[in-house]
């Protein structure tokens, strides 16, 4: 049986009746793993997915489940199995697929064939030519031309000599002021036709466009979502006609629809097509599949990374935070700050206090109105007011950063850049960098702001608040609002206390910095396992500290009881190319640490991330006796690396989304191994929809670091 839903009917109808200015709950970052897992659970041993728990694998099936896991940044438990089996579902023949290896090809199981092929990143001129053949001969129906079209288009495109035939078509059946389908089965019929049109490259004209989106956002129900005709709304219908909006980038009402999606989603993160149904993976891939499409069109993004973060609002209430509660609410997982007209600044603090910090959030001034910001390593002074940092919110103040109740200034403007992608009346992003004197601000996914405090006596450290400003009333809006404390390794103190600690190694070239993490509980009564850790190319230098800012390090510090290992973390000048100094230095590192900590020579575990996963490989095959297993992360091999780690445990990550080179790099090197007859076997975990940043989900996974310290030489 399926699990309960989350949100009784009742209170649904409530929900949505509640008015156009509120905002729905939809679903939060923290549910997408949910509906992650409840997809990865549907692998078989052959490499399929089946549409149920133990079911049957079909291509079907599997095509949904790659795409669930991508909208949901999950990972194909084995995706070299799940490879060959969408590969043995292809009719060489014909070039159709069929729902089971050594089947019948159809016209509906080519297109989720193909884009199968096209999310596994497999080449497409092997199956292109021979699939537009096979539906050229039997695609007949518009729902073939649909389901085609979607086929072709997660393939590049529909050939020309196709498009024109079935655009004739389709175009056939329309009615005199372009929409499709009559009465009640209008809005459907209308989705899915110029869906198919847009997909197959129709261009056109605006007054169009505006007619087809307004036949559809017409057939929008009470309850958010469409239907079919007479029957209640269904998932199915609801993501053929949300599809269309998107491609229009014309937004229904998302508040009824997130309530909608909520409603159709279960507490296991599945979802059921129709009310009361039971779930379905197909009801999955089209809840979570419009959910996406409802934060963008929203101006959010489709997927909130919360791997290697820590919640700062846990979306639900205000513990925590400290300020006026008359002032601010928790609304729909959303912090909303609501002025009726204010003659003081007021503020809403977190309690918690941070140093070194990557703090990212998503923010409305709803209708562009008034003026917000968000406060960082701040105090409160004065009673109410705080006194810090802040990343500007407001007209004339977007995208600045601030120096509220201090200097009382803005320290740095807004780059035009940042601003050529601002939202004044949507949904905007902020992340915040603070690393010692260095401040950074990216709005949008564009530098905002770029700053270096001159002032020593400026505190590095402070709490976070968000800010309704005096004036005017206004409401501001905070979600997704997510915190990755970095660490700050010291040279001052006991440097076998627990805690990361700033070294100096003398070497050859001069004296070198680096970085030992020294776990909870340490003492020299017996051996401990050790890890090296080496960096990207973002992080050389000769400071020291930087390497230990990103992947393992924060990493360690939002969960240090689980890492009961010495971590070794040098600096490189250039690469860590095994013949480099920089390589012998590190090593070098490793070498002082057991000398001056006990450390268990048979388990000592190389890792490292982007230049340091191709590190991982080349020092780890130049030195394949001197580690118990090797963790490269988004960084590949050269094929006698390779044939070096025979035999030494490795397991590799990578994000699909990542370079297509390094991606199927690291799927060959890990069918390499296997070929080889490798004991044990390599494993390899790529993270759907994810791109270059997979180490703070591979470091974030409580399973990799125990499975590191499991490790251990004969």
């Amino acid at each position: 049986m399926s699990t309960r839903r989350l949100i009784r009917p009742a209170l649904m109808l409530a929900c949505v009746w509640m008015g156009a200015g509120s905002s729905a709950r939809g679903q939060l970052p923290a549910d997408l793993p949910l509906s992650a897992r409840y997809a990865a659970g549907l692998q078989n041993a052959d490499g399929g997915f089946g549409a149920t728990k133990g079911g049957a694998s079909s291509l079907g099936a599997t095509s949904s489940a790659i795409r669930v896991l991508k909208n949901c940044g999950g990972s194909i438990p084995d995706v070299l199995k799940c490879v060959a089996y969408v590969k043995s579902c292809r009719d060489a023949a014909s070039g159709g697929f069929a729902p089971t290896p050594g089947g019948t090809p159809d016209v509906h199981t080519t297109a989720v064939g193909l884009m199968a092929w096209s999310e596994l990143l497999l080449p497409r001129e092997a199956v292109l030519p021979l699939a537009a053949g096979y539906f050229s001969e039997h695609v007949k129906t518009f729902e073939d031309i649909r389901i085609a079209a979607a086929g072709l288009e997660s393939m590049g495109g529909t050939p020309a000599e196709l498009a024109a035939r079935w655009v004739e078509q389709v175009k056939a059946t329309s009615n005199e002021n372009g929409t499709y389908g009559k009465g009640l089965e209008q809005a459907r019929s209308t989705g899915g036709a110029f869906a198919a049109l847009l997909r197959m490259g129709e261009k056109a004209e605006p007054r169009l466009r505006a007619t087809i989106a307004a036949a559809i956002k017409l057939g929008q129900r009470p309850d958010g979502g469409w239907s079919k005709g007479e029957g209640a709304s269904d998932l199915e219908t609801t993501y053929r006609v949300v599809r269309c909006l998107f491609m229009l980038r014309s937004a229904p009402d998302l508040d009824a629809l997130s309530r909608f999606l909520s409603e159709r989603r279960h507490a296991d993160g599945s979802y059921e097509v129709t009310q009361g149904a039971e779930s379905s993976l197909s009801g999955t891939y089209f809840g979570t599949t419009v959910g996406g499409w409802a934060r963008q069109l929203r101006g959010e993004p489709a997927l909130v990374e919360t791997a290697g973060f820590e919640t700062l609002f846990n979306g639900k209430d205000l513990s925590g935070w400290e300020g006026d509660a008359s002032l601010w609410k928790v609304r729909d997982g959303m912090l909303v700050g609501i002025s009726p007209g204010i003659k003081h600044n007021e503020f809403l603090a977190a309690e918690r206090a941070l140093g070194d910090f990557v703090l990212k959030l998503t923010f409305r001034l709803v209708g562009g109105k008034g003026n917000s910001g968000v406060m960082f390593r701040s105090k409160r002074v004065e009673g109410r007011e705080m006194s810090g940092y802040q990343a500007d919110v407001g007209e004339n103040y977007w995208g600045c950063l601030y120096d509220e109740s201090r200097r009382n200034k803005v320290l740095a403007p807004a780059s035009a850049d940042a601003l050529a992608r601002l939202n004044k009346t949507g949904w905007n992003q902020y992340v915040i960098r603070a690393e010692g004197a260095h401040i950074t601000l990216m709005l949008n996914d564009r530098r905002s702001v770029d700053y270096k405090e001159a002032d020593a006596s400026i505190a590095q450290e402070g709490r976070a608040a968000v800010q309704i400003h005096a004036g005017e009333a206004m409401e501001v809006q905070f979600k997704d609002i997510l915190v990755q404390p970095q660490p700050s390794p010291s040279a001052a103190g006991d440097d076998h206390a627990a805690g990361f600690h700033l070294r100096t190694l003398s070497t050859p070239d001069g004296p070198r910095k680096y970085v030992v993490y020294v776990p909870r509980g340490y003492d020299a009564s017996k051996a401990w396992p050790a890890i090296l850790f080496l960096h990207g190319s973002g992080e050389r230098g000769v400071d020291g500290v930087a390497a230990a800012r990103v992947g393992i390090g924060p990493a360690i510090l939002a969960r240090p009881e689980e890492f009961k290992a010495l971590v070794v973390i040098p600096q490189a000048k250039q690469t860590w190319s095994a013949e480099s100094p920089d390589a012998r230095d590190a090593l070098a590192a490793l070498d002082a640490v057991r000398a001056d900590y006990k450390v268990d020579a048979r388990r000592i575990v190389l890792t490292g991330l982007s230049m340091g996963g191709a590190g991982s490989w080349s020092i780890g095959a130049a030195n394949p006796g001197r580690f118990a297993a090797v963790v490269p992360i988004c960084g590949g091999p050269s094929r006698q690396q390779e044939v070096a780690l025979k035999g030494v445990p490795i397991w590799t990550f990578v994000g699909d989304h990542d370079g297509a080179r390094t991606v199927l790099g690291l799927r060959d090197a890990v069918a390499k191994l296997r070929e080889l007859g490798s004991n044990p076997a390599p494993r390899l975990t790529e993270y759907r929809g994810v791109g270059h940043n997979s180490w703070d989900r591979a470091y974030g996974d409580p399973a990799l670091i125990a499975w590191m310290l499991a490790q251990s030489k004969p």
